[in-house]
């Protein structure tokens, strides 16, 4: 097989990711495996799995020339397997795939051609919300469509409006240059997007749903408030200086990152932000409501989400200098 592609077919990386999961692997590299597109190369990256997992990818190695297996020695994160699965990659364009997701057979195809077409460098697709239960039978779906044509970094800076990494495909030499930050525990997702496009790059929105985004009852990242959390409250961080009052505001109201920290220190200097952002105190009406929660002494979390709550409620009600 010709290794790098042909014409509007080039070769394309997929990096699968996974970690005891050998079960829900099995439907994602079906998913990959019945993919239309001709050239492909596929990474199973193995972030230390305790499971069967090794000997069910080492037998697919033997039947399908196109996979190899990669295994972690021990656990260190989806965001590392990530980065090992890039630093392997051949292809001119890499598309990762949880291994509890699944894609549609056009994916591939259908990405890379936008890509070639447009001359970008990244894209991301729509998504089914799968709900699954015991047996992972989908027993509900759910459409979620972006509805703008591209994402610029000042859209981001906003919200997450990309999704998974699963939706995604990115040109390999940019991926490298990237890569993901090891460091988050979660929302390294967004914040591999933001630095993509904080360099200029546009992500152009392919709006049909490609992939099957699993929603079960196992142990996911997005379930795990304080994984969550803590990955959240780093990314705002990091691009706090960049984000204008208004996004700022977006970002507390969602996240409701003031509720989850247990220092003291840094409640302190989320507070005074978020009374920063939005100051309900000068408002008569507003304070009023807010000071029982001050005079009953309530922990300092509570009159945090009062503020973000006011804002979220009244949005109109203070103007800010």
């Amino acid at each position: 097989m010709n290794r790098k592609g042909d014409g509007m077919n080039p070769l394309v990386s997929c990096i699968i990711t996974t970690h005891n999961r050998a079960e829900l692997l099995k439907n994602a590299v079906r998913s990959v495996l019945q993919q239309t597109h001709p050239y492909l190369e596929i990474f199973i990256v193995d972030d230390g799995s305790e499971d069967e997992t090794q000997e069910i990818c080492q037998s697919w190695t033997n039947e399908d020339s196109r996979i190899r297996y990669i295994r972690v020695p021990y656990p260190r994160g989806a965001n590392h397997a990530r980065n090992v699965g890039i630093s392997y990659a051949n292809g001119k364009y890499i598309a990762f795939l949880d291994d509890d997701d699944e894609w549609t057979a056009d994916k591939i195809k259908i990405q890379s051609e936008v890509l070639e077409e447009t001359k970008e460098s990244f894209t991301f697709c729509s998504k089914f919300l799968a709900y699954t239960n015991e047996q992972h039978q989908v027993v509900k779906k759910k459409l979620s469509v972006e509805h703008r044509d591209v994402i610029r970094y000042e859209d981001l800076l906003t919200f997450n409006w990309i999704g998974e990494t699963s939706k995604i495909m990115v040109a390999t030499t940019l991926a490298r240059e990237v890569q993901f930050d090891e460091n988050l525990t979660s929302a390294q997702d967004y914040d591999f997007y933001l630095r993509i496009l904080k360099r200029g790059y546009i992500a152009v929105n392919v709006k049909e749903p490609l992939v099957n985004i699993n929603i079960h009852s196992g142990p996911r990242i997005s379930t795990s408030t304080k994984a969550k959390y803590k990955g959240q409250r780093k990314i705002i961080l990091k691009y706090y200086s960049d984000m204008t009052k208004d996004q700022k505001r977006r970002q507390l109201h969602h996240y409701r990152m003031l509720e989850w920290s247990r220092n003291t220190f840094r409640n302190n200097v989320y507070l005074k932000k978020a009374l920063a952002l939005y100051p309900w105190w000068k408002d008569w009406t507003l304070f009023k409501r807010n000071t029982k929660i001050i005079l009953q002494g309530y922990h300092m979390r509570l009159l945090a989400r009062r503020t973000i709550q006011s804002y979220a409620e009244e949005p109109v009600r203070v103007k800010l200098k």
